[in-house]
């Protein structure tokens, strides 16, 4: 006895309906992650830091459209290594010096 590979019960359109509902799950989950970002918002930079974020990572996560997760975005926050922090909090902008020309 051999038995097909479909689904007993597929009509037409079973596939989009599929699509549809997956896309609204994610749609759920986005919005779930949105407002858990939105509570670290409340934290103090104390707090911020000790789970490897700053206070900027927050805005910017919150700042992604509204169907992206902003939890995907903290995530790659805190996976960046402590020396490329450093790094760039340590450096300066140059100053900015006119040029002097001589007529």
């Amino acid at each position: 006895m051999t038995r097909s590979a479909a689904p007993v019960s597929t009509f037409p359109g079973s596939q989009i309906l599929a699509q549809f509902a997956r896309s609204l799950i994610s749609l759920a989950k986005a919005f779930k992650d949105r407002r858990e970002v939105k509570n670290l918002a409340e934290f103090d930079e104390r707090m911020l830091k000790d789970i490897g974020l700053t206070r900027s990572d927050v805005v910017s996560a919150l700042a992604e459209p509204i169907h992206h997760h902003p939890s995907w975005v903290l995530v790659r926050c805190v996976g960046r290594p402590a020396e490329v922090l450093r790094s760039t909090a340590a450096r300066k902008p140059r100053p900015v010096v006119p040029l002097v020309s001589r007529v």
